[in-house]
């Protein structure tokens, strides 16, 4: 007994510590890795999923629970994953990383399911982590706001261990629900601890003028506190008495509700006709190929598409063309998922949320049904889902809903045990060690890219171009490494190889500095058709933009290749059309426009 109980002790104590690793993942960062803040964290998160995978397979022969608990969570999991990988673009291959990424995820959620069945007591110590993360990184912001700590972003003040206040924010309102829950149900000690934590929070979170994570906030806060001290049976009460009432009070509820949303649209009023237009061009997008989907990575390309589409209807508004962009993200994950995983992978993907609140509502885990409602709101009009530390917590959180206390799920057609519980433990934990091994080389090649960023900046475009195509193959995936070795060999003269390598990045991305730099290294090349097309390409999707203008002026202007009327047209154009902000680089086309316009 004393035996089997050390046993027991050993394996906790393990699951404990890598689990709380593995929690610490939006604290970490590496600035000697390009993209360090977010790359930092991935990293970190293989390296404790190995641990953990490790300690799992080890201690799982030790003994433990004779079944594993399936309910229907893990089925809509396991069937989203087949249908991202049913249709990711295999030959692209945009995305290797992110797959890499969520093969752990996938292995991190039945360990959790097989931990928390195992030691139910984790679950409160996972969300206490939780908590501790969002006191420190609420500490954090108050430094930077003070002028103690440094900020990640060049623009903004705040941003805790993130690269700007949105997602920075946007975690803030995750973890505020857990706290709030851990407030008003325990007494004492951890009643006091948690009150901390959320007002640590509460002073931090209004400072990002995030409205995403106010609205997350609000929404899953309200619920908790709903649930917690108010329930069906008042609210049933309350309505009983004040019967007569009921319909006012909905009505000034709603009336308030409506002045708060147009003064959250009226704080940032591009901003938020930008997401506008970002959703109803996915939307488009989406139309085009509901089913197949574009596959993981696939958004950027595929929404520059539809906005050049929609903007040649000729039913786009002033307004919309002015605040039009190419972002990599659709600024509303479920948009996004329809896009690249289809409709289907859309539906699976909210049923997977929605059963997660279910089992949480069930097993009376309030506190961690309060995170996933927050970030199921937050993703409405944000990204978190393309940063590691959302999809991380996101998977404790549901994995502590969905697991019942005890050491037998309930038996039901979606609650099955296993024979052999050991086999499937340690092929995840194997399965964990090898998406490990794939991805342990990219920590090198990121530092070796950092290094040559030092370079590149500097403009020593001829000493860093081989170092650049020694990489290609290992960071082909990544558009912003593309272009970088694209302006090497541009620099260098090989516009031919340039444009070889910018033809694969415009299949990753949506950006049109990507356009712009093919038409620059074709009309270098004399090949000024192909410039032409580019760049009116290029005008069709963002037709403010002043830069393809000043381009298409210069190319026109090329004595090869001379046409004054389409000259004029397009050096009006950089003369007369207003940009988003005025800049020096802006007064610089002008001049040079003049003066070309002089001399011809």
């Amino acid at each position: 007994m004393k035996l089997e109980l050390h046993r027991h002790g050993i394996r906790t104590t393990l699951a404990s510590v890598f689990g709380a690793m593995l929690l610490a993942t939006p604290l970490v960062g590496d600035s000697g890795l390009t993209n360090g803040i977010v790359m930092g964290k991935v990293f970190w998160f293989h390296l404790s999923m190995s641990l953990m995978a490790i300690g799992t397979v080890v201690t799982a022969w030790f003994g433990g629970r004779k079944s594993i608990p399936f309910a229907l969570p893990d089925g809509l999991l396991l069937l989203f994953a087949g249908i991202t990988l049913a249709t990711y673009d295999w030959q692209l291959d945009p995305e290797p990383g992110k797959l890499l990424f969520g093969g752990q995820l996938f292995v991190l959620w039945f360990l959790l399911r097989y931990w928390l069945a195992e030691a139910p007591f984790l679950k409160f110590f996972f969300l206490f982590v939780g908590m501790l993360t969002g006191l420190v990184e609420a500490v954090w912001g108050m430094q930077q706001l003070h002028g103690y700590a440094y900020s990640n972003h060049s623009l903004f003040r705040l941003t805790g261990s993130f690269f700007n206040p949105g997602p920075y924010c946007g975690y803030l309102a995750a973890v505020l629900p857990v706290c709030l829950w851990a407030a008003l149900k325990f007494q004492k000690g951890m009643h006091y601890f948690a009150w901390i934590c959320a007002g640590a929070i509460l002073i931090v979170l209004p400072a990002g003028m995030s409205r995403s994570a106010w609205m997350a906030a609000v929404v899953a806060c309200g619920w908790v506190y709903w649930t917690e001290r108010i329930g069906w049976e008042k609210a049933k009460a309350a309505y009983k008495r004040y019967k007569n009432a009921t319909i006012p009070f909905i009505a000034i509820v709603a009336i308030l509700a409506g002045c708060a949303i147009a003064g959250v649209y009226g704080m940032k009023r591009d901003s938020a006709d930008g997401r506008l237009l970002m959703w109803k061009v996915t939307g488009k997008a989406i139309a085009g190929q509901p089913l197949a989907g574009t596959g993981l990575g696939g958004f950027p390309a595929a929404y520059a598409e539809a906005q050049g589409e929609y903007f040649a209807t000729g039913t786009a508004t002033g307004q919309e063309k002015q605040v039009a962009g190419c972002p990599e993200y659709a600024f509303n994950e479920y948009l996004q998922i329809g896009l690249e995983q289809g409709i289907g992978g859309l539906i699976v993907f909210v049923l997977w949320l929605g059963s997660m609140g279910y089992y949480g509502i069930r097993n009376r885990q309030h506190g961690a049904v309060g995170g996933v409602l927050a970030l199921a709101v937050f993703a409405v009009s944000s990204y978190p889902l393309q940063l590691p530390s959302f999809w991380m917590i996101l998977v404790f959180l549901g994995a502590i809903c969905v697991t019942k206390d005890g050491t037998q799920a309930r038996s039901s057609a979606l609650s099955v045990s296993s024979a052999y519980p050991i086999t499937i433990i340690s092929l995840l934990s194997l399965a964990s060690v090898c998406l490990f091994i794939l991805q342990k080389g990219q920590y090198e090649v990121y530092k070796r890219w950092g290094r040559m960023q030092t370079v590149y900046n500097n403009k020593a475009y001829e000493s860093v171009s081989e170092d650049y195509k020694d990489l290609h193959d290992k960071l082909k995936h990544k558009p912003e490494f593309l272009f970088e070795e694209a302006q090497c060999l541009s620099k260098t003269g090989r516009y031919a190889e340039a444009i070889r390598v910018l033809e694969r990045a415009k299949r990753l991305s949506g950006d049109p500095m990507i356009r712009y730099m093919i038409a620059k290294n074709r009309q270098a090349t004399g090949d000024y058709r192909e410039a032409e097309r580019e760049l009116l390409h290029a005008i069709g999707i963002l037709p403010e933009r002043l830069y393809p203008y000043y381009l298409l002026a210069k190319l026109y202007a090329e004595p090869a290749f001379y046409q004054a009327d389409k000259f004029r047209a397009a050096a009006g154009a950089v003369l007369t059309k207003e940009p988003k902000v005025e800049s020096s680089a802006i007064r610089e086309m002008r001049t040079e426009i003049k003066k070309i316009l002089e001399k011809k």
